[in-house]
């Protein structure tokens, strides 16, 4: 009994295999000229965009969102006596209001889809 287990000792030790990945070479890529590139090339996929409520609802809040800190970003502006103070919430006011104008123009641009769309 003592011989078969040496025995299969002997083929298990002769059966283990490297632990080596085994890297594969990548098949080269051919760079595209611009004239077959002419030919092959479709045309792109336009994914139609719908004007939901639940957009409208999303850049109504943000729109309102920005608007009420941009004017009270103002009126801080107006209140402060110090020149940091209005420094900064003049500047802080000038970029809260071109993000509500931002999400005005989205706004407008859904509801010209919406319209559209009838």
């Amino acid at each position: 009994m003592a011989a078969k287990k040496k025995s299969v000792k002997k083929k298990a030790a002769k059966k283990k295999v490297s632990k080596k990945k085994v890297v594969r070479k990548k098949a080269p890529v051919r760079k595209a000229s611009a004239k077959s590139m002419a030919k092959t090339s479709k045309k792109p996929v336009v994914k139609k965009v719908r004007a939901t409520k639940r957009k409208f609802r999303l850049v109504a809040k943000n729109l309102i969102l920005f608007i009420i800190l941009s004017l009270l970003s103002f009126l801080l502006y107006n209140v402060s006596s110090d020149q940091m103070y209005r420094d900064f919430f003049s500047l802080l006011t000038w970029i809260l209001g071109f993000i509500a104008v931002a999400f005005f123009i989205v706004l407008l641009i859904l509801f010209f889809l919406k319209v559209l769309k009838k």
